[in-house]
């Protein structure tokens, strides 16, 4: 019979468990209000097109966003370890990126838009400024937890 230890990560790990299933079942009712929304708008006739694009932005997601990261982080955190930035600051720097890369998946359906909506009010904001006011945004923050955590890193006297 072996006795199970428990180690100071545990309560982490079910605290992380429990996060990600709140997280979880929020991301499910948020899309579940969406659909409701969706079928119980009676105005609304297309629906197909909707679907599409929903199916679209998975495939995109799934075989394009996905893979330029992991690809993307693979190589930056596997080329020529021991030189350059620690791997904590590469990371830090890969996750500015895909909130940003994000933000512009987001954003792509506004910024690719052939001509103007039917509606002026549908899409009225400029959303290559707001995306480079997003992109600055992540930018900052990005530095400011690399020099945040360098600096409660430093030696103390």
């Amino acid at each position: 019979m072996t006795t199970r230890t428990t180690g100071p990560a545990e309560p982490v790990a079910n605290t992380v468990r429990v996060f990600r299933l709140l997280l979880g079942a929020i991301g499910l009712a948020a899309m579940g209000y969406g659909v409701a929304g969706l079928l119980d708008e009676p105005d609304y006739v297309d629906r197909w097109g909707v679907l599409r694009w929903l199916v679209a932005g998975l495939l995109l997601h799934d075989f394009v966003f996905a893979v330029a990261v992991f690809a993307i982080a693979w190589l930056v955190m596997r080329v020529r370890p021991g030189v350059g930035p620690r791997p904590w600051v590469r990371r830090t720097v890969l996750g500015g990126l895909t909130a940003g890369t994000a933000a512009t998946l987001i954003a792509l359906p506004a910024l690719l838009r052939p001509e103007p909506p039917p509606n002026p009010s549908v899409l009225p904001l400029d959303y290559e400024r707001n995306l480079a006011v997003v992109w600055g945004v992540v930018a900052a923050v990005t530095g400011i937890v690399i020099v945040v955590r360098k600096w409660r890193e430093r030696p103390r006297d």
